[in-house]
């Protein structure tokens, strides 16, 4: 009994090592295949890159709209709004019309349509044309209302040239990167 407790608790003996096992691997594609797709980037989609700054632009301009309407709104005096209503609701009309063609633009955006280019263009021209078509109007109705010439009212002013000048630079960027991108061509397909 002495001697089968002895084996019992002895440790077993060592099992013989195995011989080591040798790796190996073989070539995802061959040496020739595999050099050709060293430089091949993953394809560009998604909002980021230009794309997302141009996407946080469309967000600020629709705050920027919304925000100047109200301020335009609410300057216009009760007497001035009586005796000239049509003109301050087509203006209003106006630019509640340019505020949902930027909002549709956005969803367009979002929603990776592939309507979103041309809207986005169609969105650039207004707002570049939105100022003159807007005196225009404005000068025309007061022209006819209170029957005085229509150059009294049709005044560009300096600041509105800048401004309309920086806009259409602006816009004539972002309407090249629109049709080239190869990021926007990826995105906007469904």
């Amino acid at each position: 009994m002495h001697e089968i407790t002895q084996q019992l608790l002895q440790s077993p003996p060592p099992s013989p090592a195995s011989p080591p096992l040798e790796v190996i691997r073989e070539a995802a594609a061959p040496a020739e295949d595999a050099a050709s797709f060293k430089d091949v980037q993953p394809e560009m989609t998604g909002i980021s890159g230009w794309l997302g700054l141009l996407a946080f632009g469309q967000m600020i301009g629709i705050v920027r709209l919304v925000v100047s309407t109200a301020q335009y709104v609410q300057s216009i005096r009760a007497d001035l709004w009586m005796q000239f209503s049509a003109v301050f609701w087509s203006e209003t009309a106006m630019n509640v019309a340019l505020i949902g063609l930027a909002i549709w633009t956005a969803v367009l955006l979002f929603s990776h349509s592939r309507k979103f280019p041309a809207f986005f263009i169609l969105q650039m021209i207004c707002a570049v044309l939105m100022p003159f078509v807007d005196l225009l109007c404005v000068a025309s109705f007061f022209s006819a209302a209170l029957n005085r010439p229509f150059s009294e009212f049709f005044i560009i002013e300096p600041l509105q040239i800048g401004q309309t000048f920086v806009t259409a630079i602006s816009a004539v960027v972002w309407i090249i990167y629109i049709l080239r991108s190869r990021r926007v061509a990826n995105t906007f397909t469904r």
